[in-house]
């Protein structure tokens, strides 16, 4: 029959683990103590045996080939359920044993005598013990030597776990003192200052760079603490750190690192050491509060000298900027009076009676005159731009006729030179946009004027197309002129440049023309780029993303906007998120009668960032945009609601997407409504009374028509 297992089971095989016994090689020593049982008792086997959990291993043997058997079956497994001797002298008349396969088997066990090995503990963890095959018994004084054994065997054992843990706990410190030598030739070798305070704010370690950083010896840093009167820390804006609001003090009081802190030391000169510095906590095992503090800092005090340095130069610059912009604009201004008197005279005097070369010098004043006012025009627009006060206009155009107005103006020039220009129209016949008329009449003639400039022989193509992608226009400028490099085209958009300064001279010009083209069609939300080959010709490629003229619309059935606003208060916050700006515009024209605060958004990215941080009423959202489009915003805008437990916000899907499939992908990404372009303002209205009615207002009193 098996034995039972010990209460104390799972200590012992802790234990008999902790030995790191089990599967080693022989030990002589152990080897000898078995031969000298075996003598002892005058039987042919004795063994060392450890109890595992599923077996019995031998550690030393004698008389027997196996290393092991299994636990089951085992005598020593019943052998260490008790501190005394396991004596049976047959195993034939002992019914524990009677039909134990060891006893029934080859090995025909009939004697077995187990010596508990009890260590210090007082765990048994196997046996010393002797086997015959024939019955026999044991004397008081064999059994008195044989225990002696077994202490001698747990001895042994104990001693070889206790050297390993010595050696062990010795390559343990070794490895803790290499780790440390390297540790402190690190903090000796580092360009950034270490310094090491304990809870008290004593400092108990300080390198190198941390002494030379302060200017302070390391025996002068051991015997300060963070509230000493050196260590007065300021802020970049020159107030002074609170004691709490010391870095390291701040750590040690809430264990959290805190980096990249700008602090400022004031010196006995009255200058500042400027430091960047880091704080981190050092724990002791079992203590949630930081024991140390590491404080790590650099010298940026050069940093920050070039930093005011730039700062300066950068205010002087933008200073010298204005007074720029500023003198051009006044100039420009000033001049205009002479000049339009100098050309309205040359005018008037045109119509008196001169002579064929009176009539020449007349002629030239004006020429000269409309020159220069065409450059002051010029410098007039780039102020503008500068200063941010050029204004759009935002009118229905048809932009195919613009270009061709200009392109009959460039005819004269054209055929003076014997070039062909050719004009081609690729739109749709009266087919309108919104824009400003003059600025784009301004651009174009500017393209064209520069192509039949710089073209001697040879052909100018003006071609007007539909954009490839959205809504929009492209107009390309083409000729057979004298072209540019890649270099020169690094220069074509900078103000006061031309391609080269032969080009100058040969031509004459302000360099300002295409410099004032780029910055107009920017503000349109387009583009000009330039293609060429040098003494081939060039393109350049205006794209301008227009909106149509028929988003609109006046409805037939309600022109009347007292009724259109009816019911709406005049206060409402709106956002559109629309790519296009004439859009929005053209939206925000629409909306003036409402009186509503109106904001608008370029994308979904930023259609968010807006919903973050205000609240707006209700929100019209574009289908198609870069970046985010309205779906995948009005999706994140309805999980921000449901995280924050907000008020829902009614969204208004104002796309030209007209398709039923798309009003099912906007009322499922969480719109309200779907409006389709063109629209107008009966159906802003209607649709705003619509989306109040999901949403009512807060509290506040609002004022309603």
């Amino acid at each position: 029959m098996s034995a039972p297992v010990p209460h104390n089971e799972a200590l012992r095989l802790a234990e008999l683990h902790d030995l790191a016994i089990l599967d080693t090689l022989p030990d002589p020593s152990l080897d000898g103590i078995v031969g000298l049982a075996a003598s002892i008792l005058n039987v042919p086997i004795a063994l060392i045996s450890l109890v595992d959990a599923e077996r019995q291993w031998f550690k030393a043997k004698i008389g027997l080939d196996a290393c092991e058997t299994d636990r089951e079956s085992a005598f020593c497994a019943h052998a260490i359920l008790d501190d005394s001797p396991l004596l049976v002298e047959n195993a034939l008349e002992d019914p524990r044993f009677a039909n134990n396969p060891l006893v029934l088997g080859d090995l025909g066990i009939r004697a077995y005598f187990g010596f508990p090995l009890i260590v210090s503990a007082g765990l048994r963890l196997g046996t010393l013990c002797a086997i015959d095959q024939v019955p026999r018994t044991i004397t008081p004084a064999q059994i008195e030597q044989m225990q002696a054994l077994a202490k001698i065997v747990v001895r042994q054992m104990e001693n070889t776990r206790s050297t390993r843990d010595a050696l062990a706990l010795a390559e343990a410190n070794e490895v803790l003192n290499r780790e440390a030598d390297h540790a402190r030739v690190i903090l000796e070798t580092m360009s950034e200052g270490v310094l090491i305070k304990n809870r008290q704010g004593q400092i108990v370690e300080a390198n190198p760079s941390a002494c030379r950083i302060l200017g302070l010896s390391r025996e002068t840093l051991l015997q300060t603490t963070l509230n000493d009167p050196v260590w007065r820390r300021l802020r970049e804006d020159g107030t002074a750190f609170l004691p709490h609001e010391i870095p390291a003090a701040e750590v040690m009081r809430t264990g959290v690192p805190v980096s990249n802190v700008v602090v400022g030391l004031p010196q006995n000169d009255g200058s500042c050491r400027w430091l960047h510095l880091s704080a981190s906590p050092l724990f002791e095992p079992f203590d949630n509060r930081p024991a140390y503090v590491v404080s790590t800092f650099s010298d940026i005090t050069h940093l920050k000298a070039q930093q005011e340095h730039l700062k300066e130069l950068s205010v002087k610059a933008n200073e010298a900027n204005d007074a720029k912009t500023q003198f051009l604009a006044n100039m420009s201004h000033e001049l205009r009076t002479p000049l339009n008197g100098v050309v309205g005279v040359a005018s008037a005097l045109a119509n008196t009676a001169l002579d064929a070369r009176q009539k020449r010098m007349v002629e030239l004043i004006r020429s000269s005159g409309k020159d220069l006012e065409r450059q002051l025009s010029d410098i007039l627009d780039l102020t503008k731009v500068e200063v941010g006060e050029l204004q759009l206009e935002s009118v229905n155009l048809d932009i195919g006729q613009l270009v061709q107005e200009v392109s009959g103006l460039m005819s004269e020039a054209c055929a003076q030179k014997q070039l062909d220009l050719r004009f081609h129209n690729a739109l749709p016949p009266q087919r309108t946009f919104v824009g400003d008329p003059g600025r784009i009449r301004q651009i174009v003639t500017n393209l064209v004027s520069n192509a039949v400039k710089f073209t001697a022989q040879g052909y100018v193509q003006i071609n007007v197309l539909p954009a490839t992608a959205g809504a929009g226009v492209v107009i390309e400028v083409k000729d057979t002129g004298i072209g540019f490099d890649e270099t020169q085209a690094s220069r074509l958009f900078e103000r006061f440049s031309q391609a080269d300064n032969s080009i100058t001279r040969r031509f004459g010009g302000t360099g300002l023309g295409l410099a004032i083209s780029k910055s107009l069609a920017e503000l349109m939300g387009g583009t000009i780029t330039a293609q060429s080959t040098p003494k081939t010709g060039s393109t350049f490629t205006l794209s301008l993303p227009l909106a149509s003229a028929s988003l609109i619309q006046t409805d037939p059935h309600c022109d009347d906007l007292a009724e259109i606003c009816q019911g709406i208060p005049r206060d409402l916050r709106i956002l559109l998120v629309e790519d296009q700006v004439l859009n929005q515009q053209v939206f925000g024209f629409m909306m003036e009668p409402f009186g509503a605060e109106f904001f608008t958004a370029l994308h979904g990215v930023e259609g968010i960032e807006a919903f973050e941080t205000a609240k707006f009423d209700v929100i019209f959202m574009d289908m198609q945009m870069p970046v985010k489009d309205g779906l995948a915003t009005t999706r994140e805008i309805r999980a921000l609601e449901t995280a924050r437990k907000a008020i829902r916000t009614p969204i208004i899907m104002l796309t030209a997407n007209a398709g039923e499939n798309h009003r099912r992908e906007a009322l499922a990404a969480g719109a309200d409504m779907h409006l389709v372009k063109p629209v107008s303002q009966a159906a802003i209205g209607d649709a705003l009374r619509a989306a109040l009615a999901i949403a009512p207002r807060d509290a506040h009193k609002r004022t309603s028509r």
